[in-house]
């Protein structure tokens, strides 16, 4: 008897599960940071949902490259290393290095290491900070060869 009841609720369960709708993936959000190209792309999957101009650290060192997870956000953070330097929608990269906004992006190098993003047209820096999840991976690649 009792084998017979684990049955008819094995087969109860089998069923139920077949009723449920296979669970779909989720979609794989990430980061690319070029420094040649001085581009952010924002991705779920392969699909781009944001690209925007960017300009990193003046130096080579000062952003560096390599694979990384968005650490903390803050919607206004300050600067430590800067003379309390307000840095609107920020996101941590690693460290002190911060992908945030800023009012003066040109399409080259002009950071102490951050990433800016500009404020003006549509808000790409809000935009980010928006979409983007902890734990999102952020590539950092390039090399700035000055033009």
């Amino acid at each position: 008897m009792r084998r017979r009841l684990c049955l008819i609720f094995s087969v109860a369960a089998l069923a139920a599960d077949a009723q449920q709708p296979a669970a779909r993936p989720e979609t794989i959000k990430r980061v690319e940071i070029d420094k040649t190209k001085q581009t952010l792309r924002a991705y779920e999957g392969d699909r781009l949902i944001l690209e925007t101009r960017i300009s990193t650290g003046k130096w080579d060192k000062s952003t560096p490259n390599g694979q990384f997870s968005a650490g903390e956000k803050e919607r206004m953070h300050y600067s430590k290393l800067f003379h309390n330097a307000p840095m609107p929608y920020s996101v941590q990269v690693t460290g002190d290095v911060f992908i945030h906004g800023f009012g003066v992006v040109p399409r080259s190098p002009a950071s102490h290491g951050c990433i800016r993003v500009p404020l003006d047209k549509g808000n790409p820096a809000k935009q980010f900070f928006d979409w983007v999840e902890t734990g999102t991976p952020i590539e950092i690649t390039g090399h700035w060869e000055g033009r």
